[in-house]
């Protein structure tokens, strides 16, 4: 097993201390449940992903990964997630002669492989040269089940935003294109745009934003109780 995945492991085991109900239903391993969701946090080490003032995206990727982490948690949810610190996946990758971009995605499907969640959320955040662009944006795969999920999650974004945006079709995505489980990517606002850079970088607003997250994950799991992956 590679050493990120098994962290990964280590922080999907450290929910059934934080919700002791999990642990009868895990039994002696708390792995062996299957995620409800895995929190895919973008970027990381190395790759800051985009930046405004010095604030990076991977930073706000994490903080708002590590809050939904555990408000899924509290909600009593079976959650993974990629990344726990400021670290770089592609670094534990076997494909040594790939792009460090790919070996980086390719360890992010690795553990949605290995894990198989009923969904699969990637976490990022959006730039423009256009500072009057704002708002969240939810990119799904074609398949049912991420379309459903895309449309609950950006209906309960653009609620909180104020904002009237449509999720889209992923295609060019790696992710979108080769995850087996239902995936979104969602990109959380502009930090190009002043209104979304303080959203995303106030505690207040990011404990708002994963609420907002949160509701929607609760609709999609009401709304389709037997959601499960296609092979």
């Amino acid at each position: 097993m590679l050493n990120r995945l098994w962290i990964i492991l280590i922080a999907f085991s450290l929910l059934f201390l934080l919700v002791p109900s999990f642990v009868g239903a895990a039994k002696e391993d708390p792995t062996s449940v299957r995620p409800d969701i895995i929190i895919d946090v973008g970027h990381g080490g190395i790759d800051g992903g985009t930046s405004v003032n010095g604030i990076l995206e991977k930073d706000i990727n994490l903080a708002v990964g590590l809050k939904l982490f555990h408000q899924l948690g509290k909600a009593s949810y079976h959650v993974g997630i990629t990344r726990i610190d400021d670290c770089t996946l592609s670094d534990d990758s076997p494909f040594p002669k790939l792009s460090r971009h790919l070996r980086d995605l390719k360890q992010r499907k690795l553990i949605a492989d290995e894990l198989n969640p009923k969904l699969f959320l990637s976490l990022h955040v959006n730039w423009s040269k256009n500072k009057e662009l704002r708002g969240p944006i939810v990119i799904y795969q074609v398949k049912e089940e991420s379309l459903h999920f895309a449309h609950t999650l950006q209906e309960h974004l653009n609620d909180f935003y104020g904002v009237k945006k449509y999720s889209m079709k992923g295609k060019p995505y790696y992710l979108m294109r080769y995850l087996q489980v239902p995936a979104v990517i969602v990109e959380l606002g502009y930090l190009s745009n002043p209104k979304d850079f303080d959203i995303l970088t106030g505690e207040n607003t990011q404990d708002e934003l994963v609420r907002a997250m949160v509701k929607a994950m609760d609709e999609y799991f009401f709304l389709y109780p037997d959601a499960e992956n296609v092979e």
